[in-house]
C-alpha cells in the first residue's frame, strides 16, 4: 500500500504541475480515502451486527429483521 507521503512526494515531484494541480490531486486523493474509510467502516459496523444474538439486540432496541435489513445493503449505501 503507497503511504499519504508517498503519494504526496510522488504528486510534489511530477513533471511541471502548477500548485493548483497538485493540491486538487491532493484533495482528490483524500476524498478517496475518506470514501474508503467510510465504506470499511460500514462493513465492520454490519459485520459486528450481524453477530449479536437476541438478547443483546433487544437491549438495543432492534429486531433480528432490522439486522437482516441491515446486513443485506451494500457497503456504498448508508
Amino acid at each position: 500500500m503507497i503511504s499519504t507521503a508517498h503519494l504526496a512526494a510522488t504528486l510534489a515531484d511530477a513533471a511541471p504541475r502548477s500548485l493548483d494541480a497538485s493540491s486538487s490531486a491532493l484533495r482528490l486523493f483524500a476524498r478517496i480515502r475518506a470514501t474508503l474509510a467510510l465504506w470499511r467502516h460500514r462493513m465492520r459496523q454490519r459485520d459486528e451486527l450481524a453477530g449479536l444474538n437476541d438478547h443483546m439486540l433487544r437491549d438495543i432496541g432492534l429486531t433480528r429483521g432490522d439486522v437482516v435489513w441491515e446486513v443485506a445493503k451494500p457497503f456504498w449505501r448508508a
